[in-house]
């Protein structure tokens, strides 16, 4: 993959946040560095990193797509409030499985966090 100035930008906003993204929040904060920059570019670029392996693609049911910048095993927890989605260390996670080779595992935990879960309790 050739270098460009609108990946890397791109590249470097995911990279800033743990937030895990849309591409609408990328797109507003590649803007701040790249006033002129599309949103196709943006939209290009996210899959161009994706097939690399330079980010992944978080998929979060009934929201929008989302990306990671974290390329290491790690699990997800969304907020079914919020619909945040934070990381989760798999200290150890062992699959016992008759499939010749896996390459890779997605796993994604659905919840209500926290933050929502006291902010419930007040009410």
């Amino acid at each position: 993959m050739r270098y460009s100035k609108q990946r890397e930008a791109v590249y470097q906003v995911l990279c800033g946040t743990t937030t895990h993204p849309d591409v609408n929040w990328i797109y507003q904060e590649v803007r701040k560095i790249m006033p002129h920059v599309s949103l196709g570019t943006v939209y290009r670029n996210l899959a161009e990193l994706v097939s690399c392996g330079r980010i992944h693609r978080v998929g979060v049911e009934n929201s929008s797509e989302r990306f990671d910048a974290r390329t290491d095993p790690h699990a997800h927890y969304v907020c079914e409030k919020c619909r945040c989605v934070t990381d989760v260390e798999l200290n150890q996670f062992d699959v016992h499985h008759k499939i010749p080779q896996v390459n890779r595992c997605e796993v994604i935990m659905y919840g209500v966090c926290n933050d929502c879960s006291s902010n419930q309790t007040q009410e």
